[in-house]
Parts: C-alpha cells; structure tokens; sequence
C-alpha cells in the first residue's frame, strides 16, 4: 500500500474507528439547540458533528475526485446521503467506548500523544506538507489530537477486553458447528424485492415452471441470474446469515419459503451438500478464534448501547 492510501486508510479509520450498527434511542426526551446526542452526561453538538462531515466530504473527494459526495452508492443513495445517515450513530458508540475505556482506567499521556501525531506525521515527508494535509481536510491540529486519542483509547480498550480473549476448546466447537465449517453446499436462488413477489415466484415453480428460467426473468441478483440462479458451492459464512440459515437446513432438491435479507427477498434451492472430513476444530482454531472474538466485540457494543441513556 503507498503512502496516499496508507494515510487515508488511517484518517478513514480516525473518523469512524469501527464499523457499528445504529444506536437506538432510550428516551423520547429531546436535545436542545445544537446538540446532536445526548450520551449519559455527554453531548455531541452540532459543531462537532458538522466538522466530522465535513472531513469525510474532503477525504472522499481526495480519494474518487470531485463530486464523489453527490455519486449515487447504492439505489437510490448518494455517499454523502449514506454517510450524514450513519456518522452520528458512529460518534455515539465511540464516545460510548472512549468513556468505558476511560472507566477502565485507561489513559493516555503526553508523551503516548508525542509517539501517535509523529508516527502519524512519518506518512508525510516534511512538516510543510503536513500542514498542507490538515488544510487539505480542514483539520486543525486539535481535531487530529482528539482522534488520535479517541482511537488509543478504544484500541487499548479492545485489547483488554477482547483481542486477549482466549477461547474454550468447547467455545470453539460449539462455534465450529454452528458455523457448519466442514460444511458445503451447491444452491440456486430467485432475489426479489417484496415478500409477496417471492410468494408469487413459488407458486409459480410450484405449478411446475423451472427455477432457472424464473430466475434468469425475475432475479435481481443478475449475476447469478443469467446461470439460471445458480451460486455454485458456498460455504456457511459466505452468505449474510438469514440466507445461510435457511438454506443450510433446506434438503436437496425442496424449494424454501420466501427469506428475507439486507438485499430483498430469496426464494432458494439447495442442489447439492457436502462434508468435509478433512476439516476439522483443530485446522480451523485460529479463524473460530477470530470469529470468536468478532461476537464478542458485537455483544459488547450491544452492551454498551443497552447500559446507556442515549437521546437524539
């Protein structure tokens, strides 16, 4: 990775440390004016929302040129759309973890600070073009400070309570089978958009017409569509888990009700099943480990989320 990428890989990373579902609200209370959130005693206001934004603007247009804020994502969704819906939820849970790392008693000093802003100032060849950086984001050194410490924060954090967490031999094996990891299967699937289109879809196949030809008129997944709905043999982690789910327990051959997913709704054939015999706890400790600890890290944001008193 050049440096270009390594540094916006990092400031990526400095707005929103982690990946989060959306914090729910706890109270039907409302902030005052510009206030954002309210989290416990903390507030996130208006001006500091408004300058994280305008930093992932500029970082976004750095990296896919002009207009990249106005370009259209996914359906109907433009990058900035996407990101003005999800950035207060993502300070929310930082601000949760920065205050349960700090409630661990976890600190960070002058001199932590010192070795953070100078690995983060080795990206850039000279002092000059560093200010030229932080102008070019529209950062000032005080914002590039607090992020720096938020993620030392949380990053320490989450060693502690997560990335030294050593798994049970049993943990993992429950793991291992629910995860079916020496399990395969060959499946076929119709995606629509609404539930009663997918019930349509199987009344059609029920009165007899071939999957393929429907999914090669119908599926939004066209992909896979024009090979008649085929996804050739995928693994149990491989799909978004309600598919996975249903099309796991699905005997060879039988045609599932309508599964409803991120992406829309999946009518699924199962063609064929096979087990792995080879694969086994011990050749696969290491990726149940991290699959282990990925849970782990989701039950502790749901925690944290759960514990607090949030209003937007």
């Amino acid at each position: 990775m050049n440096k270009l990428k390594k540094l916006l890989a990092l400031i990526l990373a400095l707005c929103t440390v982690f990946a989060i579902t959306a914090c729910q609200n706890k109270s039907a209370d409302t902030v005052e004016e510009g206030v954002k959130a309210k989290v416990n005693d903390k507030v996130i206001t208006q001006e500091e929302y408004d300058e994280h934004l305008s930093v992932y603007k500029k970082m976004a247009e750095t990296q896919y040129g002009a207009g990249a804020w106005e370009k259209e994502i996914s359906a109907g969704q433009t990058m900035g759309a996407y990101y003005e819906s999800t950035l207060l939820d993502q300070l929310i849970m930082d601000m949760l973890l920065v205050d349960a790392a700090e409630k661990e008693g976890i600190a960070m000093t002058d001199e932590d600070m010192k070795t953070e802003l100078d690995e983060f100032k080795s990206y850039l060849q000279t002092e000059e073009e560093y200010k030229k950086f932080l102008e070019g984001y529209g950062m000032t050194e005080e914002y590039l400070k607090e992020s720096l410490r938020k993620e030392f924060l949380i990053n320490h954090y989450l060693s502690i309570k997560i990335e030294n967490l050593q798994p049970t031999d049993e943990e993992l094996q429950t793991l291992f089978n629910d995860l079916k990891m020496n399990e395969s299967i060959k499946a076929s699937h119709i995606l629509v958009d609404t539930e009663e289109e997918a019930k349509a879809v199987i009344e059609r196949l029920n009165k007899g017409e071939a999957f393929e030809a429907i999914a090669k008129e119908l599926s939004k997944d066209t992909a896979s569509g024009a090979n008649g709905g085929d996804l050739d043999y995928f693994e149990y982690t491989d799909m978004v888990q309600p598919f996975s789910e249903v099309a796991f327990e699905l005997e060879i051959g039988k045609i599932s009700e309508p599964v409803k997913s991120e992406f829309g709704y999946h009518v699924i054939k199962v063609t064929d099943k096979k087990v792995d015999s080879n694969v086994t706890l011990e050749t696969e400790k290491s990726v149940l480990t991290e699959y282990f600890k990925s849970f782990k890290y989701e039950e502790l944001l749901e925690n944290l989320k759960k514990e607090a008193s949030i209003t937007k």
